[in-house]
């Protein structure tokens, strides 16, 4: 890879947050952005310890420490996390889904701008890029989520009309932001997020991403889909009909092709055996590049993640072969 020698003035604010559940993937997520910069890149990377153990720390310390980038890493702690504790989780939205909201008040206040990144991310382009888009008067630059476009969708905001909002108001993903920390912090718009999630606990389908939604309504910038490619896109025969899936299919092959970041959001994780998306192996070898793994480590991991993904494409090849059978014979 040709690593540009550009120097930056201003430095990158990056934050992200995870459990230990999810400190594998962050890595990938880190690695994969780390590479993607150009030699000398100042970053202020922040991580919001959701309870990350101390082996795994020590993982991605290893994992980030390239000698390209000038990476400043903070581990932060919030005494938030246990008011957080209090929000509705679900089997796939847990508490560590929720560390976003505590950046405004976790970042010093020099510093009036960051990204976001979740931790199921593959980056494929410069950050910079994403950093260096105009923010006006926005609250946050994001994606128009791809599954889940307007308000009105099936797991959009259940009480839109209540909030005054119309049927076909955008709704974004929240797995990449552009953040205005400044004018968040001046709205208090964590807090209103918070008092959302919890007055219409019962009705939330995607957490944070809803409240965000609710009190962000119209206040956000549109970004490129291509830095935020969720899982969805390959699925694209089986949207529902609308102006954005149109929009989106005008695109959806360059979307593919050249994508900036891909998000694997949904059930099917490249990590696991039996994910269905494209990216799987690309992931794979992140990993294994990536320094999460001491080599006897990575030896072993491998070997055993090669066995058991060859086995299932052994069986997937076989119940195929079976279907076409009972086909002909019917």
């Amino acid at each position: 890879m040709v690593i540009s020698t550009t120097l930056q003035q201003e430095p990158l604010v990056v934050v992200c947050g995870a459990d230990d559940n999810y400190a594998m993937p962050l890595a990938i997520t880190l690695y994969s952005t780390l590479i993607h910069l150009e030699n000398n890149c100042r970053l202020y990377l922040y991580i919001i310890d959701g309870g990350i153990s101390n082996q795994s720390k020590k993982r991605l310390e290893r994992v980030i420490d390239l000698e390209h980038i000038d990476v400043h890493l903070k581990w932060v702690t919030p005494s938030e996390l246990e008011s957080l504790k209090n929000l509705h989780t679900l089997p796939w939205i847990t508490v560590a889904s929720y560390l976003r909201l505590l950046i405004p008040d976790l970042l010093p206040e020099q510093f009036e701008k960051a990204i976001y990144l979740d931790c199921d991310l593959q980056v494929e382009a410069n950050l910079k890029n994403l950093w260096e888009q105009p923010l006006s008067e926005y609250a946050v630059l994001a994606v128009q989520d791809l599954g889940t476009p307007y308000v009105s969708s099936p797991f959009g905001i259940a009480k839109y009309q209540e909030f005054g909002l119309a049927p076909q108001t955008p709704y974004f993903n929240s797995g990449v932001l552009v953040i205005n920390v400044k004018k968040w912090r001046a709205e208090n718009v964590s807090q209103r997020v918070i008092q959302y999630l919890q007055e219409y606990s019962q009705d939330v389908h995607l957490g944070d991403q809803e409240g965000l939604n609710v009190v962000l309504a119209n206040q956000w910038g549109r970004l490129d889909p291509k830095w935020n490619l969720i899982s969805h896109i390959y699925f694209y025969d089986i949207w529902d009909e609308s102006a954005y899936k149109k929009e989106i299919g005008a695109i959806r092959q360059e979307l593919i092709s050249k994508p900036y970041i891909f998000h694997f959001a949904g059930g099917s994780k490249p990590w696991q055996i039996g994910c269905i998306h494209p990216q799987q192996l690309v992931w794979i070898r992140y990993l294994r590049d990536s320094n999460w793994f001491t080599p006897i480590e990575n030896l072993l991991w491998c070997s055993q993640w090669f066995i058991r993904y060859y086995f299932w494409q052994i069986k997937v090849l076989i119940k195929k072969v079976v279907i076409k059978i009972l086909i002909q014979k019917s």
